[in-house]
């Protein structure tokens, strides 16, 4: 929700920026409940190659770990992309909504397709919910 909410302060290049941190950050840490479900799994009754699987099969976490991974090695992936593709970031802004403030627009290449990286936080969210659920966690 703090990531789709509107944002009030003044609408620069340094809080678009700071906007741009927020959503990475989130992709990091989002994609880091796989190495903590992993850490727990025994106590949690999952393997975790069972985990491993559900981020690889799922097409919006294999994005996210895309994301996240190219965040953590500087723009490069040490192995090949879960999601098929390296996806890239084509274009960053801040996009006003009326007077009552700005929101940032960030669009993600991944492939021939064109994502909102605001729409893929949104979709991790709701793919770790069914992944949690499949695996008897939530």
């Amino acid at each position: 929700d703090k990531l789709l909410a509107l944002r009030t302060d003044a609408q620069s290049s340094e809080a678009i920026h700071a906007a741009r941190h927020q959503l990475h950050s989130f992709y990091i840490q989002a994609y880091g409940l796989k190495d903590a479900l992993k850490a727990d799994c025994l106590s949690l009754g999952v393997k975790p190659e069972d985990i491993e699987t559900a981020v690889s099969n799922d097409a919006s976490l294999a994005l996210l770990a895309d994301l996240a991974n190219l965040d953590k090695h500087g723009n490069v992936l040490s192995k090949s992309p879960r999601s098929g593709f390296v996806p890239k970031i084509a274009k960053m802004s801040g996009v006003s909504d009326s007077d009552s403030g700005w929101r940032l627009s960030i669009t993600i290449k991944h492939g021939s397709r064109s994502l909102d990286g605001l729409g893929v936080a949104r979709d991790a969210i709701d793919a770790w919910r069914r992944a949690l659920t499949a695996l008897g966690l939530l």
